[in-house]
């Protein structure tokens, strides 16, 4: 093992990682990661299969849009799948005055280029069909290929996509 390095990363878990690949991403060569034991053993770990970008924090709902092209990047990159399965996600308002989070979540994702749209109960409806409708009077969502429907146990992929069918 080497004694000298120009960057030391310590910890290998999802941003000890993220660091050291961004890292040699814009040239650096030099470079070591120090964990004691395997790659990733954290919490974090766990969550590569559902990332999602609805989050109260614009800030981590950037970093969290930003996930989903990077795994889609690193899939590529390694010929490996990262057992990403985007399905997209609703927050339901049941309540009249609840409706300033939906009606906020459109506007704050522009901002990090994630999109987002306001929808009404035929459209949760058609999207979620196992999903109580009872009391629903709008919900903010996302979905790109896939969206989530029968509670989220069977992803529906988008039908205009005759490559991929469920």
């Amino acid at each position: 093992m080497r004694s000298r390095v120009r960057v030391a990363l310590i910890g290998g878990g999802v941003v000890g990682c993220s660091v050291l690949y961004r890292l040699t991403r814009f040239g650096c060569s030099d470079i070591m990661l120090l964990q004691p034991s395997e790659l990733t053993p954290g919490s974090t770990w766990h969550a590569v299969g559902g990332p999602h970008s609805l989050n109260a924090d614009t800030n981590m709902a950037a970093l969290q849009g930003y996930t989903v092209p990077l795994y889609r990047e690193l899939e590529q990159l390694s010929d490996q799948s990262r057992g990403l399965h985007h399905v997209g996600g609703l927050t339901i308002t049941t309540a009249p005055e609840r409706m300033v989070l939906p009606r906020a979540e459109p506007a704050k994702r522009r901002y990090p280029s994630l999109d987002t749209e306001i929808l009404g109960p035929e459209e949760i409806r058609a999207l979620s069909p196992d999903t109580n409708k009872e009391g629903i009077i709008s919900a903010s969502g996302w979905h790109h290929r896939r969206v989530i429907r029968s509670g989220g146990r069977q992803p529906v992929l988008n039908p205009e996509d005759k490559r991929m069918r469920a």
